[in-house]
């Protein structure tokens, strides 16, 4: 076994061990409130289904890999990579589908009261379980052909068909499903960057009003909705700068990996680091357990700092 497998092993070993403990602490915190009862925002549901699909990508992706990468042999066979890859591959899709429906969500519960998205408002919250059923059979649906593409390996020995997905052979994808997919990533990025655009504009219209308005010392409170829009679009900001690396790389595997072996878990890294790194994005310091736990045991005014101004 190399020195460089096994390095990678542990890189991975920790990457994806530190990402599905932090998405299971982030899903406990928002399924609380669901669990006792405790009416939580609307916002909190599409955040549960993204740790969901974050810890699936996870597991599916992290963890064949680093036990390959630290046993040095290939315990899947033809069932085991469908299977594996297709979870990865539905994951994904529904990580990227799931990040574009929250910060589209946000973007509408900020607009203004006068501006053409304001009249969703009310009913945003009504869509979240539907949306988020057709999300789930839309890429189901669409991920198909990946069962029919891909094979276990036929030579260990033999990397020329290795894809960059463990140490599994793919066929040749279907060209109906390369279309659909890239049109679906295209269409949530452009989404993530529209919404999140807006979202700035708006949150710098509402700086300026509060100055005008308020004094230095008010304008440097911001309210939970400014605050949850701040984190969502850190959120983004993660997500926009990971999903371009490992595209980047994604595209160098395809074309440069018979010479460049090294590219191939550096674009397993990459692919990991939006659901590895988000739990960290959305979970502020000491705030998100309050709301549902405070009710019930009647310590708002302890828990939440903001009470004691």
């Amino acid at each position: 076994m190399l020195p460089s497998s096994i390095c990678f092993g542990l890189v991975l070993l920790f990457q994806t061990g530190v990402g599905v403990l932090a998405n299971l602490f982030l899903l406990s915190l928002y399924s609380f409130s669901f669990l006792t009862g405790h009416v939580g925002k609307p916002i909190n549901l599409i955040i549960i289904h993204l740790t969901l699909a974050n810890i699936i990508m996870l597991l599916s992706k992290g963890g064949p890999e680093t036990v390959i990468a630290l046993s040095g042999e290939n315990f899947l066979n033809d069932t085991g990579c469908k299977l594996v890859f297709f979870f990865h591959k539905v994951s994904q899709a529904l990580s990227i589908c799931f990040t574009c429906y929250l910060c589209n969500f946000q973007a509408i519960i900020l607009s203004p009261p006068g501006s053409r998205w304001a009249k969703f408002k009310a009913r945003a919250s009504e869509h979240i379980i539907p949306f988020c059923i057709f999300c789930c059979i839309f890429n189901l649906l669409i991920e198909i052909p990946v069962i029919l593409s891909l094979t276990g390996p036929r030579n260990l020995n033999n990397r020329t068909n290795e894809f960059n997905f463990l140490h599994c052979s793919l066929l040749s994808y279907i060209d109906a499903y390369c279309i659909l997919v890239s049109l679906r990533n295209v269409l949530c990025v452009g989404l993530i960057l529209w919404a999140g655009g807006n979202m700035v504009f708006l949150l710098r219209r509402h700086h300026r009003q509060v100055q005008t308005i308020h004094s230095i010392v008010f304008s440097a409170r911001s309210s939970p909705e400014v605050k949850a829009t701040q984190t969502i679009l850190q959120l983004v900001s993660t997500f926009v700068f990971f999903y371009s690396l490992s595209s980047i790389f994604v595209i160098c595997v395809s074309y440069y990996y018979q010479h460049r072996f090294w590219l191939l878990p550096v674009a397993a890294f990459l692919n990991l680091c939006f659901p590895a790194l988000s739990p960290f994005v959305l979970i502020p310091p000491g705030t998100r357990i309050c709301p549902g736990f405070c009710a019930r045991k009647n310590i708002r005014y302890h828990c939440n700092p903001s009470s004691h101004s």
